[in-house]
């Protein structure tokens, strides 16, 4: 069976995810120097709580954005299985902290909307894009 033509998107995709990856973990590295303002949802927080809180986060989104690059690249049906946990877990993360209140809830909600509208249009594209429906079809 030929290999079938990967949309353009999705090299892109790949590029950015492992990039993304990288990023990621740099983030956590510059943190633990004390290099660089740390940050979770727009506001300001002290180092301690973005390694207690972020990091966990950050490090699992890292492991699954690589795993996703590498997933993309090398052509597996499941990559955009994938691309929607990343997401799920952000949701689940941040409302789990945020029932606990280990989480602002202004932070909390701002980590939800956004994995709700980058999800939905990452969901939008790998399930109800036609071209890209039918690129996953043939990889199955």
């Amino acid at each position: 069976m030929p290999i079938p033509n990967q949309p353009f998107a999705i090299r892109i995709l790949t590029w950015f995810a492992g990039l993304a990856s990288a990023g990621m973990f740099l983030s956590i590295f510059l943190m633990l120097l004390r290099i660089g303002p740390a940050i979770m949802g727009g506001a300001h927080v002290t180092r301690t709580e973005w390694l207690h809180i972020a990091a966990p986060l950050v490090a699992a989104l890292g492991i699954l954005m690589a795993l996703v690059c590498y997933a993309l690249a090398s052509r597996k049906a499941w990559s955009r299985h994938t691309v929607i946990a990343m997401f799920a877990l952000i949701i689940v993360y941040a409302t789990i902290l945020g029932a606990l209140n280990l989480l602002r809830h202004g932070i909390m909600w701002r980590a939800i909307i956004n994995a709700l509208v980058f999800g939905g249009a990452c969901a939008w594209y790998f399930y109800l894009k036609p071209n890209v429906v039918t690129y996953f079809r043939e990889l199955s």
